[in-house]
């Protein structure tokens, strides 16, 4: 790792923060990470220096071309570092430590159930009519901001955020050598960068892809479907074509009754990355989603009604997944203890980012920094422990998803909060508890369409044998504090400045409030052990089996083709709106396999990258035009 691509990659992260701050909030425009797993703005700086910077170099300064582990930091410190600010902390942390109180009536059940139970370090101030919270709405229309009042909940917040953090660098760890060099994961994500800043041959300015002519085909499809959008937006002369097509949802409406909930919406995108798929993969992903909608049209026509079994299923299918992961690196983990606490010798541990002793014993410590963090708050110390453990199944699932699917979008569905009440029940945790927890999920589990743990591991593939991962991995680190601590305050100075406008409403208005009704109801509702009840049981044990079921025959059948992974998604917000994007690339990707062979299969693997190159500029220029106009063009495309 270089000095200067340090200080690039820790530049970028400081104004792609703070321009965050304007450009997603103020603006409202395309977010600068386009919300999702693939940092948009990261992709398309990474595409510049391959495109324009490094040839300029080459041709005028040889000297000063950046190489590919460059380039690779350049990527990994912002692309670690963004997911902070954005939805994967700040966008919904922030809004909910003041909605409690400006959305909730003095006097009313808000005030009853839970008000008490906010401890205050957690907040800037719990006073409905303080300045603080009602200017952090309403703008403070010139007068003096009460930053100060935020330092306290920085720190307060800031504690368990680290001790999360930390158990996700150290579970990276622990991990990464078993998904990358034994289990061999695709890792679409991660490599895309690594295709695009591949180094060219001796007297070449590009390298091969960005050589091709069909890699421009594939990336003039988006930019001119987009282009045309965008042009539309000024002059309404213009005509353009929808990517999504309602009629078809009533055709599959008549199929399926209510029970059809999937959009058919095309994104470049993520046609792009499915290609990089192996088909069992991307089959799996649309298939079991669609299988899904027939299950769920069938029993609503049978008069099943109450509940959301497939959600159930889903959460079945989580915890057999992270079972049959533990167990399948049994022997690993059983390298990684032995190392850990014995010192064995014959483990070699010097390739990963964190020593295995350090992974263990920072894993453990970060679990009992948040799990003191419940306890402060007066949640039960084994409430807590539940809670963190059902989020570390969640980060092992996300990050799988990511590793193995490519999913640009995620979700882990039912949270960590309705998982432990389903076990034991409201009552059980308690008001402290159920209060502690709310908040928790509003920091972490909000909406995972930007996490971490995946972010984390994609960064580790890439570096591998580039970089020195343990390096890289205390650049990460100083990468996610500074985005936590720039984020934070730059982001409170532009609600105070701006207030917060309708184009906010979900994260800063309908989410909290969401919350926080289900808070109060919760806090009153007498709940007991497995309330999920022996249905929500069977569901999810049926949901457990199906995943072991078809796990046991892809081992077991070389010729079997579906992969069980689709099972973790099947009932998930992201499948809603890519499972068609999905079944599209994994057409082409069996009929690319069936017919193309050496130098066409090559070419066509091209023409997809090239879609995602494509998609990831035209975004970029959506979103420059509209920090030019001062106002949203296009709010996310992908």
């Amino acid at each position: 790792m270089t000095l200067r691509s340090l200080l690039i990659g820790m530049v970028l992260l400081v104004v792609l923060t703070f321009g965050m701050t304007h450009n997603d909030y103020v603006v409202k425009n395309t977010p600068l990470t386009g919300a999702i797993n693939l940092p948009v703005v990261v992709a398309f700086l990474v595409i510049l220096l391959a495109v324009i910077v490094n040839p300029l170099l080459r041709l005028f300064q040889p000297r000063w071309v950046l190489s590919q582990p460059e380039m690779v930091v350049i990527w990994c410190i912002p692309a670690a570092g963004l997911m902070i600010p954005s939805f994967g902390v700040l966008r919904y942390m922030l809004p909910m430590m003041v909605s409690p109180f400006y959305y909730g009536a003095k006097g009313g059940p808000w005030e009853a159930a839970f008000y008490d139970h906010i401890p205050d370090w957690l907040v800037p101030s719990k006073d409905p009519q303080s300045p603080i919270v009602t200017m952090f709405f309403e703008s403070t229309h010139g007068r003096a901001m009460p930053l100060d009042a935020w330092v306290v909940p920085f720190f307060g917040w800031g504690v368990m955020l680290m001790g999360i953090f930390l158990v996700m660098f150290c579970m990276t760890a622990i991990i990464r050598r078993q998904w990358v060099d034994h289990e061999r994961l695709s890792f679409p994500i991660a490599r895309i960068p690594l295709e695009i800043s591949r180094p060219p041959d001796d007297g070449r300015f590009f390298n091969a892809l960005l050589r091709s002519p069909v890699t421009w085909v594939g990336a003039g499809i988006p930019i001119c479907f987009w282009g045309l959008h965008i042009l539309h937006h000024f002059y309404q002369a213009v005509p353009v074509i929808n990517n999504s097509s309602w009629a078809y949802w009533g055709v599959f409406a008549k199929i399926f009754g209510t029970g059809w909930v999937g959009q058919f919406n095309i994104y470049f995108l993520t046609v792009g990355v499915m290609f990089l798929l192996p088909t069992d993969v991307s089959l799996s992903l649309w298939l079991f989603f669609v299988l899904g909608a027939v299950q769920r049209s069938f029993r609503r026509k049978l008069g099943y009604l109450g509940g959301d079994f497939e959600l159930q299923q889903q959460a079945g299918a989580y915890f057999a997944f992270a079972a049959i992961a533990l167990w399948t690196m049994r022997g690993h983990l059983k390298n990684v203890f032995r190392k850990a606490f014995l010192g064995a010798k014959d483990v070699d541990d010097s390739a990963e980012g964190l020593s295995y002793r350090f992974a263990v014993f920072g894993g453990l410590a970060g679990v009992a920094v948040v799990v003191g963090w419940f306890s402060h708050i007066g949640c039960n110390p084994l409430i807590a422990l539940l809670v963190v453990g059902i989020s570390c199944v969640a980060f092992l699932v996300l990050a799988r998803v990511v590793a193995q699917c490519g999913l640009i979008h995620t979700a882990f569905r039912p949270g960590p909060l309705s998982i432990a009440r389903d076990v034991v029940g409201a009552s059980n945790i308690g008001p402290k508890g159920l209060t502690a927890t709310t908040f928790y999920e509003a920091s972490i589990f909000a909406d995972q369409r930007e996490v971490l743990a995946p972010a984390l591991l994609n960064n580790a593939k890439m570096a591998e044998k580039k970089l020195s991962l343990r390096k890289l991995f205390v650049a990460m680190m100083a990468a996610v504090a500074i985005s936590y601590t720039v984020g934070y305050f730059s982001q409170v100075y532009g609600y105070y400045k701006n207030g917060v406008g309708e184009e906010n409403s979900y994260h800063a208005c309908n989410y909290p409030r969401g919350s926080l009704d289900s808070l109060a109801a919760a806090v009153d509702r007498d709940e007991g052990i497995f309330k999920i009840g022996t249905g929500g049981v069977a569901q999810v044990l049926a949901g457990a089996g199906a995943f072991a079921l078809v796990h046991g025959l892809r081992a077991r059948l070389y010729w079997w083709p579906v992969h069980p992974i689709g099972l973790l998604t099947i009932r998930t917000w992201p499948l809603q709106a890519l499972w068609l994007s999905i079944f599209v690339a994994w057409l082409c990707k069996a009929l690319a396999q069936k017919y193309a062979r050496g130098a066409m299969m090559t070419k066509i693997r091209y023409f997809f990258i090239g879609l995602i190159i494509g998609d990831v500029t035209i975004t970029m220029v959506a979103g420059i035009v509209g920090l030019i106009v001062q106002r949203q063009i296009l709010w996310n495309m992908s």
